[in-house]
């Protein structure tokens, strides 16, 4: 093949990847274009975050797993798996809040609550019964 018969070949190739790398959505540095993080965007602090000397439920927030959260609102996110397997105390929760997208292959639920509390602002504590066991994770926006 001749130079002058590459030339088309090169050009179309040149114009593939240039709009090709542009078609894509506009997302910010943590993730998303709706500023929330999508995909395992570094660690999340979980120290002193819902801490409780209740073993069942320690190894109930540390347990890992794979999710796949798209377009969540505050209203729904507590009913998904796997953080549907408690009771939640919801109280003033944001109505027109930005949603949730996140997505990872390994996250422990107790990181999954963190990444919640910090995307909308919401206060997480445990509500225990009078021999203080656990029985709610308290939400309040």
């Amino acid at each position: 093949m001749t130079f002058h018969k590459c030339l088309p070949f090169l050009a179309l190739s040149c114009i593939a990847l240039l709009f090709g790398s542009c078609a894509g959505e506009n997302k910010s540095a943590t993730g998303s274009n709706s500023g929330a993080v999508v995909g395992d965007a570094g660690s999340v602090n979980t120290a002193g975050f819902l801490q409780t000397d209740y073993q069942p439920l320690t190894k109930w927030l540390d347990e890992r797993f794979e999710v796949d959260y798209k377009h969540m609102t505050p209203q729904l996110i507590f009913d998904q798996v796997p953080l549907n397997d408690i009771f939640y105390e919801t109280k003033n929760l944001p109505a027109s809040a930005p949603p949730f997208n996140f997505a990872s292959s390994g996250v422990s639920r107790r990181e999954l609550l963190k990444r919640i509390a910090n995307h909308w602002n919401l206060k997480m504590s445990l509500s225990a019964d009078a021999s203080g066991t656990p029985t709610a994770v308290k939400v309040e926006g």
